[in-house]
């Protein structure tokens, strides 16, 4: 009787526990799961709210606090940026290369960095930052946009 009650129990201990085995134990598996599930709701809030902000920029709303173009008067070299990775995520890609070719490299970069932090962690985002090629790649991007920026106004 006693070896019967202990059976049951381990019985139930098993089905409580669920299965010890299989791709739902596996952490990469895991890892995996919520990453994709972390860039599907960070991809439709960038969409959706893409499609909320305005992209007009002779109205009357619209406004610049870039103090380049209020000392120059030109446009400054990350001017379209922001309207560039607005129509990045609304798939207007076309539109995004028109306003400014760095913003769609911009958006997918911007997009990875925050599902890194978001999943992986604090240490793990203060490594990539405190790598030497993050560095040297960040000071090639703002390089090479002030280069962009020289050729579309000068050539």
């Amino acid at each position: 009787m006693w070896d019967q009650l202990r059976n049951q129990l381990k019985g139930f201990l098993i089905l409580e526990a669920g299965p010890t085995g299989g791709p739902v134990s596996n952490p990469i598996f895991r890892l995996l799961f919520t990453i994709s599930l972390s860039l599907i709701v960070f991809l439709v809030l960038a969409i959706l709210i893409s499609f909320q902000l305005p992209l007009e920029t002779e109205s009357e709303h619209w406004f610049t606090i870039c103090w380049w173009k209020q000392l120059t008067g030109w446009d400054c070299p990350g001017c379209g940026l922001t309207r560039s990775v607005i129509c990045f995520f609304r798939g207007d890609f076309s539109g995004s290369w028109n306003y400014h070719p760095f913003g769609i490299p911009i958006a997918i970069l911007g997009t990875s960095g925050f599902i890194i932090r978001w999943n992986l962690g604090k240490q793990v985002w203060r490594k990539i930052l405190e790598n030497r090629f993050t560095e040297v790649f960040a000071y090639l991007g703002v390089i090479s946009i002030f280069v962009w920026y020289y050729i579309k106004h000068f050539y």
